[in-house]
């Protein structure tokens, strides 16, 4: 049982020129891509996906996904190349590279000193009936994995970015929990009933709106904005890609059908018994980026060359932080997919074969990159989207220079 199909990045990116074709080839400068795509000038509030506290209700989700909707909200990134280039819920993207490898003109993170708030984060007091029971809900819903061995619920502990200033070189980070990430930036949406005096108010429409049209800066946002990690494993000869296939369990997935995704991709998890250095390198992140390719693949660090490739905030979850990365392997990229059925965290993962010609993914199975953008999850298509920029050094969905 296989739980990933093989993508040709070659494929993807003849796609992509067909679909844009005033894309240039050469490095990004400012303003060198232009669509007139038409928005609508509403832009005062998300509307809530979901009310009240029914455990029955298993089917409307707790943030708001479209694009489009967002973009309304988050109106200043109308223009950004996020949202123009690829239709991605994603903004104020920083390019990466360390020493000669990732985009020749993003930031080294080699340079980058990582600053460790030795603080743990809690929620607003305003939050706190709220976050007990997002988080009971969500174990109602079975969006909380259940360690059957350990009799407990899955609460990692992750990083909270708090603040990111590429020019001082420096990225603070302190303690948060999943359970934090759940109270607040996975139920921006919903209105629990439990957020004032009107049980209308959601978290991103009274508490974390937006600021004159962008997302809140990190160091003065309310929400867990827990690290998430995510890459693409490729073989540069061959220019095959690693597909998964997301199942239904995911927190913010709602489709039921599975979607095609990254190869690998998580919330940036650590363990508090470790010591921490007040000052960290880079490399602390991308330990945590080897733990999920581990963890959902297999691949163990001596099998791949990781890059990191971009720093970015999601609108979906109100700029939850994100690392894009890439894995460049010799290894064949079938002979990782029969493999991945033994990976710790496969279960995150459809088999190809329970996908039959009912599910609209059937026809895409041998050619993922042919499928249109709805089938893949935001985070797979952006993550794609900034390894198609970086394999073949051209204009990224992102604003650079």
């Amino acid at each position: 049982m296989k739980s990933a199909v093989i993508g040709n990045l070659k494929r993807f990116w003849n796609r992509y020129k067909e679909e844009n074709p005033t894309i240039q080839l050469s490095l990004p400068v400012v303003g060198g891509f232009a669509a007139n795509i038409p928005i609508s000038s509403a832009k005062g509030k998300i509307k809530k996906t979901r009310s009240g506290l029914n455990d029955q209700d298993k089917q409307s989700p707790f943030v708001e996904s479209d694009t489009d909707k967002l973009i309304e909200f988050y109106y200043k990134y109308e223009l950004e190349k996020e949202y123009k280039f690829c239709r991605s819920p994603y903004a104020e993207t920083i390019p990466l590279r360390q020493g000669a490898e990732g985009f020749s003109y993003g930031h080294d993170v080699n340079q980058l000193s990582i600053v460790f708030i030795n603080a743990q984060f809690t929620p607003p007091d305003y939050l706190h009936e709220h976050s007990q029971q997002s988080v009971a809900l969500f174990k109602a819903l079975n969006k909380i994995r259940f360690d059957e061995s350990s009799e407990q619920w899955q609460n990692d502990y992750s990083i909270r970015i708090t603040h990111f200033d590429p020019q001082e070189k420096k990225v603070y980070i302190q303690p948060a929990s999943y359970f934090d990430q759940i109270s607040t930036n996975l139920t921006l949406d919903w209105a629990s009933g439990l957020l004032g005096d009107d049980d209308t108010f959601t978290i991103r429409n009274q508490y974390e709106k937006n600021h004159s049209g962008c997302l809140p800066p990190l160091k003065s946002s309310v929400l867990a904005n827990t690290l998430g990690v995510a890459v693409v494993v490729v073989n540069p000869t061959t220019k095959e890609v690693l597909i998964p296939i997301r199942g239904n369990e995911q927190a913010i997935m709602d489709n039921g059908i599975g979607k095609f995704h990254c190869s690998a991709s998580g919330v940036f998890a650590w363990d508090p018994e470790q010591p921490m250095d007040t000052d960290l390198s880079f490399e602390f992140f991308s330990l945590g980026m080897e733990k999920e390719i581990e963890s959902e693949i297999g691949l163990k660090r001596s099998d791949y060359n990781l890059i990191p490739l971009a720093f970015s905030r999601e609108l979906v979850r109100g700029g939850k932080p994100q690392l894009f990365f890439i894995a460049e392997t010799d290894l064949d990229i079938s002979s990782i997919q029969s493999q991945m059925k033994m990976a710790e965290e496969s279960w995150e993962f459809l088999d190809i074969e329970s996908i039959d010609e009912a599910n609209p993914m059937y026809q895409y199975i041998n050619a993922p990159a042919n499928a249109p953008q709805e089938m893949f999850t935001y985070e797979g298509w952006m993550a794609l989207r900034v390894a198609m920029a970086y394999f073949y050094s051209t204009e990224p969905p992102f604003n650079a220079c």
